[in-house]
């Protein structure tokens, strides 16, 4: 868990509705240098953002449900600006099997259980981008 100066670079796309958790993320990603972090509440508005705005992860909340894995479809079909591969990390309160094999299927990297510890976030976002990505960063 430590600082990584390649990632300063790095813009993160949260989007999640709670506005403790968004800016708990955003805090320690800042403060270890682990990216920047784009704050953002609804899907709707993430896709709104994805216009003009090119991120290098995404962390998303799943707590708009089918909303949220149909924004996750259109991403990866390309149908945003941000490139199709881009890594994804999401996050949920529950989980069943369905859902964990959609989120596979959507080539999702990473999932958080909510609620998670901050050592939890750290350890996700660190490994959006594993360490052979960033040697050409």
């Amino acid at each position: 868990m430590s600082a990584n100066p390649a990632a300063r670079q790095r813009i993160l796309l949260l989007i999640e509705p709670d506005g403790l958790v968004r800016s708990t993320v955003a805090s320690v990603c800042r403060d270890l240098q682990l990216a920047r972090v784009r704050q953002i509440t609804s899907v709707a508005m993430g896709e709104e953002w994805l216009k003009s705005g090119r991120p290098d992860g995404l962390l998303i909340s799943l707590s708009e449900g089918d909303a949220s894995l149909a924004f996750l479809t259109r991403l990866r079909e390309g149908g945003m600006r941000c490139d199709a591969g881009i890594p994804v990390a999401a996050m949920a309160r529950d989980a069943d099997a369905a859902l964990v094999a959609r989120l596979k299927e959507l080539n999702v990297r990473r999932f958080l259980l909510q609620p998670f510890k901050l050592r939890d976030v750290i350890h996700t976002v660190e490994q959006l981008w594993p360490a052979q990505e960033l040697v050409g960063a």
